[in-house]
């Protein structure tokens, strides 16, 4: 079970953010299209965000639960999808779907740029103690006032 579950994390690794992106377009332009009734296939429009971007949020939650026991936003916006489906709101699972891995792009592109400015930010730190040293020798000290 664990094998299965490591394998399943690396496929929805796989990609990066610019399959994220690409899926996401696909997605928002076929919630679009079922909000317009404009179907050229003869199923919703909103089924192609719901697999497009809902079946990796369930895969996900199936991934928490099984291997830590966690509960995260996933497993409530899993269910969310899949009682939206149950009453026949294709159209919700499709935009709940759509909204949350748009969220998820936006923190994990927000989460990058964090982490790479706290990484010039270890950057600037003095490697050793003799650069500090040095660094405070150089300032002038305040005059002292005896008396």
């Amino acid at each position: 079970m664990k094998r299965l579950m490591e394998k399943l994390e690396h496929l929805l690794e796989l990609g990066g953010i610019r399959k994220d992106v690409t899926l996401l377009v696909i997605s928002g332009a076929a919630v679009i299209c079922s909000l317009l009734k404009f179907q050229p296939f003869p199923f919703d429009m909103a089924w192609i965000a719901i697999v497009l971007c809902g079946l990796p949020i369930i895969l996900e939650a199936v991934v928490g639960l099984v291997t830590a026991f966690d509960i995260k936003a996933d497993v409530l916006v899993s269910l969310a999808l899949i009682a939206s489906i149950c009453i026949g709101e294709e159209f919700a699972a499709g935009e709940v779907a759509f909204i949350m891995q748009l969220g998820a792009l936006l923190e994990e592109l927000t989460v990058a740029k964090a982490r790479a400015g706290i990484e010039k930010l270890v950057h600037l730190t003095p490697q050793t103690p003799l650069e500090k040293a040095a660094m405070a020798s150089s300032a002038p000290s305040p005059p002292s006032r005896c008396g």
